[in-house]
């Protein structure tokens, strides 16, 4: 019994892959490599020979049953990390990972800071004009203009 669930087992693993699975997965990885024929555009986007065969080359790994992140150590292995679409993040281009967060978090600092500012003005102005018009205060209103005019008006007839 053992025996035959470990053949069942083995028969189970050795199955090929679905192809529509790694066709995706080629898509996927095809998009992570730039041709090294131009350093340019993706494998996906290109078209060369060079591209062809790294194209049939990810296929054929995958049928192999290898993993995307050893398909792409094969080909760093062999281009350097120019072949990455995106480098990985260590030394300087883990700055550039960071480096767009740290500005987007200070310029909304500043936005805040300026709107406070500009707020706070507007409360200091009308303190002070307040202050220097003490009548003011009794003319204030939105309907102030208009009670001025219907008198200025009664007044001259």
């Amino acid at each position: 019994m053992v025996l035959a669930l470990l053949t069942l087992l083995s028969l189970g693993l050795a199955a090929p892959p679905d192809p529509a699975a790694v066709e995706r997965e080629a898509r996927q990885i095809e998009r992570l490599i730039i041709a090294p024929c131009c350093w340019t555009q993706p494998v996906s986007d290109h078209y060369s020979a060079e591209s062809d065969e790294i194209k049939a080359g990810i296929r054929r790994m995958l049928n192999d049953g290898r993993t995307r992140q050893e398909i792409l150590a094969v080909y760093v292995a062999q281009y350097g990390e120019r072949v990455l679409a995106e480098p990985p993040a260590r030394g300087f281009s883990a700055s550039l990972h960071v480096l767009p967060w740290i500005v987007l978090g200070c310029g909304a600092v500043v936005v805040a800071a300026l709107v406070w500012r500009a707020r706070r003005g507007r409360r200091v102005a009308a303190a002070r004009a307040a202050a220097d018009d003490p009548g003011g205060a009794d003319r204030a209103g939105p309907d102030s203009y208009a009670d001025r005019l219907d008198e200025e008006l009664r007044r001259l007839d």
